[in-house]
């Protein structure tokens, strides 16, 4: 595909020109025809022009922007199996990393689609949260704490609290997520699956109130993908065990984040995550 072709440009070239040299034939044409009125020369003229207009073109225009169409088509495919092969291997280091179990990315990532569709049929976010966004969404969220890969293991394990440089290191793990997602991204795309997966793992740290990390972002300043991310990470993470820690009730988590919209969490993502409570508990039980 030539990067740099512009259909638009060209077909307005050729109309202008095709139009300028077809009225200089008509002109030496229509002086030989004799008897034609003023009303037949018009025609005439008007005849004579398409049949010169629309060859050229079909020509020069027509056919160039057929092979662009497909060209562009073929490319935006190559685009797609590219970033689902990137996103395979990305999802692989994470694990690797990461002790979360399989059944909580696939949790999670069922949270993350019950959040996303709950709050587009509240009528929030319809623009970026179509239905193609939102399967896009849900396949990047195992990639939220990618950026763990970066942080040492005695960290990544350790059982008691952080010490504060440690809890630093720990809170860097947003932004290298979002370097090494950067890196990867084939070229600038702010709806594309590398670009959604920036957002949900550089981002989803973030708090309402502007307390959280690491750019301590406020209110909408914060991705909607983040946010949605957000909620369904942490309900996880509240009810499941930990080496240092017995999972909370589904109440309990609950009353947690209910208790923090609109300091920690969007209150329209709880108000989204209160709605599909039978839901969440389904999938809470959905590998028991």
């Amino acid at each position: 595909m030539t990067k740099n072709y512009n259909p638009i440009k060209r077909l307005n070239f050729v109309l202008i020109v095709s139009i300028c040299i077809g009225e200089a034939l008509i002109m030496l044409v229509l002086p030989s025809i004799e008897g034609v009125s003023h009303l037949g020369s018009v025609v005439l003229d008007v005849i004579l022009l398409t049949l010169i207009t629309i060859p050229v073109v079909g020509w020069t225009v027509t056919k160039p922007m057929k092979k662009y169409l497909d060209d562009l088509v073929s490319a935006q495919h190559t685009i797609a199996i590219r970033e689902d092969q990137m996103l395979t291997t990305l999802n692989a280091i994470a694990k690797a990393k990461d002790n979360e179990t399989g059944s909580h990315i696939i949790r999670t990532q069922k949270y993350v689609g019950l959040l996303a569709n709950r709050v587009k049929s509240m009528g929030h976010h319809p623009q970026t949260l179509t239905e193609e966004h939102i399967e896009r969404l849900i396949k990047v969220a195992p990639l939220h704490d990618l950026g763990k890969v970066g942080i040492p293991d005695h960290i990544l394990n350790k059982e008691g609290r952080f010490t504060a440089e440690e809890r630093d290191l720990m809170n860097g793990h947003p932004m290298i997520g979002e370097s090494i997602l950067a890196a990867s991204q084939a070229e600038e795309n702010e709806v594309g699956l590398i670009s959604t997966a920036i957002k949900v793992a550089g981002y989803h740290h973030e708090k309402w109130d502007g307390s959280g990390y690491p750019r301590k972002l406020q209110g909408e300043d914060i991705p909607i993908e983040a946010r949605i991310m957000t909620v369904a990470d942490v309900f996880d993470a509240l009810i499941s065990d930990r080496p240092y820690k017995k999972g909370w009730t589904i109440e309990e988590a609950y009353t947690e984040i209910i208790n923090n919209s609109g300091i920690a969490y969007d209150p329209v993502v709880v108000e989204a995550f209160i709605a599909e409570r039978q839901n969440f508990e389904d999938v809470t039980k959905w590998d028991q």
